[in-house]
């Protein structure tokens, strides 16, 4: 018999939230639980229909519209204002826009303790009000911020208010966002407002703000430290798990005294790790408690346990080698573009992956909902996981960033690997991609010093997973050595592979490169200057790209087939990166359309994808 914290788990985990495609006034959109990993029953969705309106004399808060009753248009949270659910008929030209939302606390967030406001991500700046109250601002398109708001809120009707800055500007952190208002080449449509969910919750006047898990499979052990808002001496912890298959574990951490500063450590027998084959997931039930006992605070949570490393030019998870078969994913997902429709938009894609024989994605210059994430962790995929770019765009690729936008990426990067460091299906973190941002580090000495300082940042931050520094190409310090390229034939991809297949060759230098390029295969030197290679993996993490890069007239599945092989008949090659898994806007190279329809079987995918890294 399930007990009543995992028959809560079961209901939040299960609410897709399916609707129609035409949301209508009312409806209420992706009210599933934003944060499978740290899920309190007290909650309430503030999704659906907001009042909006552009402000491009930028006149609003002189005008206090945080205190209007009403604006000028509806939109439909959390649909980005470029996107055809939000209900906007198209974006003007304003760097600046307002949301109000009316609303009432339910039976779920009624009572006491402390009350926080969520945004899971808006893009670009915000700035919120709650009845008239200034709270604050956050800068950043992709990463979630809170308030806390007990003394704000009041009974009856509340007005929230959101003034949101978003610009073409290339020194934001805007990945394939174009900077030019609409999509062209390898460039979106711009996401703009708030594109994730909106919600409150109720937690105890102390509580659990976030942990962090790191398993040691070694010793069977998972070490724990807690970030506790309010903390006070003399507070306790109590963990209680169920394993994969749902049986209550014995073992479990019961009122151990909790220090923050420090960690704790719970003993697993027979640990069942984690891994694309076997997801296996654990499900705990959190308590905070009082020095007397008194419950605090409750919380349910998962982990999954695995541990990944690299020797002997492999990559190893749970202690046993693993090839990598990966799409490059976009997420744009139409007709939401950078939020889908639905939370079963986020898993049929994991799904589909999986079922033309992926065993992870690199999600590009993106940082996901959480809820994709989730899907990644339950389906069993792996992920890379990488900071969108500033400064993505040419001509603006090889112009140097300033210190202020270079600050503002920093903070934005901690806060991504900070929510996203108990996500088991994430292996691999990726601060840059084909020195966007960053090229100028070829002649100044402040960029090669900030990227450094980013790399060291990123393994500091996050020690348990894997590091690539600037995927592409221009090396500098990384765990995986990847290489781009998209090549019209296959001869020309092997001449590449050929020459890495020689570790001392890896270097590269510019007169080599040169060579190689004469001979119709480009190469950027995939080691910086004077670096030399020390035996990392390597891994082809973008080819292919098919029906939009020039190749031979051949079908999808033929050209797939060869490209592929071609990788496969290279033993030191440890994985590759298909671009990509479905079209996206003008980029018409997926295995599937925009739609998610396969453009060939996915058996036939399979078929290839099981014969290579075997």
């Amino acid at each position: 018999m399930e007990n009543k914290w995992n028959l809560i788990l079961a209901i939040l985990l299960s609410g897709f939230c399916l609707y129609a495609p035409a949301l209508q006034s009312g409806e209420m959109p992706r009210c599933e639980h934003p944060r499978p990993d740290l899920m309190r029953q007290s909650w309430q969705c503030l999704n659906g229909e907001w009042d909006f309106q552009f402000d491009p004399a930028n006149q609003g808060e002189q005008e206090k519209w945080q205190e209007r009753k009403e604006l000028s248009q509806k939109i439909m949270v959390p649909f980005e204002i470029e996107s055809r659910l939000s209900g906007i008929k198209g974006k003007i030209a304003s760097d600046y826009f307002w949301y109000l939302k009316r609303f009432q606390l339910d039976q779920n967030t009624s009572g006491k303790g402390k009350l926080i406001l969520h945004f899971e991500a808006v893009d670009y700046r915000a700035r919120v009000w709650l009845n008239g109250k200034y709270l604050g601002e956050h800068t950043g398109g992709y990463t979630p911020f809170s308030f806390e708001v007990s003394g704000a809120v009041r009974e009856g009707e509340n007005l929230l208010a959101v003034r949101v800055f978003d610009s073409g500007n290339p020194t934001q952190a805007r990945g394939k966002q174009s900077s030019t208002g609409k999509g062209y080449g390898i460039w979106y449509t711009p996401a703009s407002g708030i594109w994730q969910p909106v919600w409150l919750e109720r937690v105890g006047e102390t509580w659990i703000e976030n942990f962090r898990a790191s398993p040691d499979l070694k010793n069977n052990i998972v070490n724990f430290k807690f970030q506790i808002s309010n903390f006070k001496p003399g507070q306790k912890i109590s963990l209680a798990a169920t394993d994969p298959q749902g049986k209550e574990l014995e073992t479990r951490l019961q009122n151990v005294l909790l220090d923050p500063s420090q960690g704790l450590a719970w003993k697993i027998s027979e640990p069942k790790p984690w891994s694309p084959d076997q997801p296996n997931l654990y499900r705990l039930k959190l308590s905070l408690l009082s020095e007397s006992g008194q419950t605090l605070d409750e919380l349910e949570s998962y982990i999954g346990l695995r541990e990944i490393a690299v020797q002997e030019g492999k990559v190893f998870l749970n202690g046993k080698p693993i090839y990598q078969k990966l799409t490059l994913v976009q997420g744009y997902y139409p007709p939401g573009n950078y939020s889908p429709e639905s939370d079963q938009a986020f898993r049929r894609d994991l799904e589909l992956n999986r079922e033309m024989g992926f065993n992870g994605l690199r999600l590009h210059q993106k940082i996901e909902a959480k809820r994709y994430y989730y899907w990644a962790d339950r389906i069993g995929q792996l992920v890379w996981e990488e900071m969108p770019a500033l400064n993505s765009e040419p001509p603006n690729t090889f112009l140097p960033a300033g210190k202020k936008p270079r600050d503002q990426f920093e903070r934005e990067w901690k806060e991504a690997l900070n929510r996203d460091f108990n996500h088991p299906s994430i292996i691999a973190l990726v601060p840059f991609n084909e020195s966007w941002g960053i090229w100028p580090e070829v002649y100044s000495p402040i960029i090669l010093s900030w990227a450094k300082k980013m790399v060291k940042l990123t393994r500091g931050l996050d020690p348990g997973r894997l590091v690539v520094d600037n995927s592409g190409w221009l090396h500098r310090d990384t765990d995986l050595l990847d290489i781009h390229h998209y090549l019209p034939t296959v001869e020309k991809s092997e001449q590449i592979y050929k020459k890495l297949a020689r570790p001392w060759g890896t270097y590269f230098p510019i007169a080599q490169s040169a060579i190689l390029s004469a001979q119709g295969a480009p190469m950027i030197p995939p080691l910086f200057l004077g670096v030399k290679y020390q035996g990392q993996p390597m891994i082809v993490s973008e080819y292919g790209g098919f029906g939009f890069y020039k190749t031979e007239p051949k079908a999808l599945l033929d050209n797939y087939l060869e490209y592929t092989e071609a990788i496969g008949r290279y033993p030191y090659l440890q994985g590759f990166c298909y671009t990509q898994e479905y079209d996206v806007e003008q980029e018409k190279n997926g295995l599937l359309d925009e739609q998610r329809n396969h453009k060939v079987l996915p058996g036939e995918i399979k078929k290839i994808n099981d014969q290579i890294g075997r």
